[in-house]
């Protein structure tokens, strides 16, 4: 299984972030982890990693991560007991496949992950990660879009080319990015070759949700008609 598929930044300092979302359980048979899961951290920690954030340098190999925040009403977040069918984050609502596991966060910004398996003989398995960001939080779009490609490069090494979309769903405005190649995210030494991003920004009253589908580009490719279900069936909760 792959893990690991960070959310990096470019050189613009990355924005001031609130506590981060906490899981509500934690699912007995997912892969055990270095890194811990998220859980509410003690007072004064919000600021601490705000400024741990803040410090950490940018640049090839070397980015950080965009920090997941509570948004302002109190909302649903999936759990492994959880409805296996759909996602509950941020204050909307989604269909899934239930090949997708539920899995505690391995890195400490993510909001919700999912292990996704390959179809595919001989591929790996990828990842469907979700981060939060309360209304106001999380920098520009177009910088976090910019963050996205900037991980990104075509297999010849120049840059990648995204295809961008923007639609409206059930009152919802998504942004959907797509893209392929040599990939390095956070954390990692070198980059990956064949991988392929399904990615998604939802916008809501409450803030905006970033998705990320990241893995192997036979095992993403194999499961793009269920992601394009999920965005496309994504509604507020009730």
């Amino acid at each position: 299984m792959l893990i690991g598929w960070g959310i990096g930044c470019e050189r613009a300092p990355a924005p001031k972030p609130p506590a981060p979302l906490t899981s509500n359980a934690k699912n007995p048979r997912a892969p055990q982890s270095s890194a811990a899961p998220v859980s509410a951290p003690p007072a004064g920690a919000a600021s601490a990693s705000a400024a741990q954030a803040s410090a950490t340098p940018s640049g090839p190999g070397q980015q950080s991560a965009p920090v997941e925040a509570q948004p302002a009403a109190a909302v649903r977040v999936s759990s492994a007991t959880s409805d296996p069918k759909l996602i509950e984050i941020g204050g909307l609502v989604m269909p899934k496949p239930v090949a997708w596991q539920w899995q505690a966060p391995t890195v400490q910004f993510r909001a919700l992950q999912y292990a996704v398996p390959t179809k595919a003989a001989g591929a790996s398995d990828a990842e469907l990660v979700f981060s939060v960001f309360a209304a106001g939080d999380g920098g520009p779009m177009d910088a976090n879009v910019k963050r996205w490609i900037s991980q990104f490069r075509r297999e010849d090494g120049s840059p990648a080319e995204a295809v961008i979309a923007d639609s409206t769903v059930n009152g919802i405005a998504v942004k959907t990015i797509e893209l392929a190649g040599l990939y390095q995210g956070m954390g990692q030494a070198a980059p990956r070759p064949g991988i392929r991003q399904l990615g998604a920004i939802l916008r809501t009253g409450n803030g905006t949700v970033f998705i990320r589908l990241v893995g192997p580009d036979a095992t993403v490719e194999s499961w793009r008609s269920e992601f394009d279900a999920m965005i496309a069936g994504v509604q507020s909760q009730s």
